[in-house]
């Protein structure tokens, strides 16, 4: 179940961001803070692809494990 988090983390920042495009905001609120709404979509596109790059590579190194 530990190594699904990650993965299931990485899904619900694809869906806030695809969500992002269609509300048609200018800023959006991050912990408090006020962002350009483009910064606010690149930095969540970056943090889910290092999510999934992480599961791709623990799924790969398990892989390996069992062989």
């Amino acid at each position: 179940m530990k190594k699904y988090v990650g993965l299931i983390l990485a899904i619900i920042i694809v869906i806030d961001v695809v969500v992002s495009f269609i509300s048609n905001r200018k800023v959006e609120n991050v912990f408090g803070v006020d962002m350009n709404v483009w910064l606010y979509r690149f930095l969540w596109s970056g943090l889910a692809f290092l999510l999934v790059k992480g599961f791709i590579e623990g799924l790969k190194e398990n892989n390996t494990n069992q062989k």
